[in-house]
């Protein structure tokens, strides 16, 4: 159960950097290294094969690249009006298509029971996709630590925190987030990483 943990936590770690804000290049070339796992039939090896092959196809022109994604990352995600895949639970969950709602504080709420608490309070609102891939990266995280020094009962907690923000939370809005991605985005790099998290969650 550790080894798929530390694979899961891989993958929300890239997850988490790529949606909360543009790349750097440091990221890009840290994602240069990865090995691509063997030929599997799944949405999140399709993923990874689509990122790095962007990252290979622009290893030549990386800085230029990094540029060009970053101003995707804002097209897409940030405006400055109507972007076209918004980035936020509350968008999707509420009925008025509104941002800070009942929706965010609930999200807030559960990072506060799992004893996480935001770096970005008030600055990025709680139900962000990137903020919600930290949460999930966190308890991931603390759970494999736990897990190691056989705090079962702990590490069993958190799981049950996971599985239920997962599934009653994130599997309810991220599906038409990442179809919007998917869409709009004109570089496989944003394709690959929508196809991983579809498949993660």
């Amino acid at each position: 159960m550790i080894d798929e943990l530390r694979e899961e936590l891989s993958l929300f770690n890239l997850l988490r950097q790529v949606f909360l804000k543009e790349p750097t290049r440091e990221f890009i070339e840290d994602i240069s290294k990865v090995d691509l796992p063997p030929e599997a039939d799944d949405e999140i090896s399709y993923g990874l094969k689509l990122m790095l092959d962007a990252v290979r196809r622009n290893s030549h022109r990386l800085g230029e690249w990094t540029e060009e994604l970053a101003i995707e990352y804002a097209r897409l995600f940030v405006g400055p009006k109507n972007p076209p895949a918004i980035p936020y639970a509350s968008f999707y969950l509420s009925e008025s298509r509104s941002l800070m709602t009942d929706e965010t504080i609930d999200v807030r709420k559960r990072y506060l029971d799992a004893g996480m608490a935001v770096k970005e309070l008030y600055s990025i609102p709680d139900d962000h996709i990137g903020i919600e891939l930290e949460f999930i990266y966190d308890l991931t995280r603390r759970m494999i630590e736990l897990f190691e020094k056989g705090e079962r009962e702990e590490a069993s907690r958190l799981f049950e925190i996971r599985g239920d923000f997962i599934r009653g939370h994130m599997a309810l809005w991220v599906p038409f987030f990442v179809e919007k991605v998917i869409e709009a985005s004109g570089d496989d790099f944003y394709k690959g990483a929508s196809y991983i998290l579809k498949g993660c969650i």
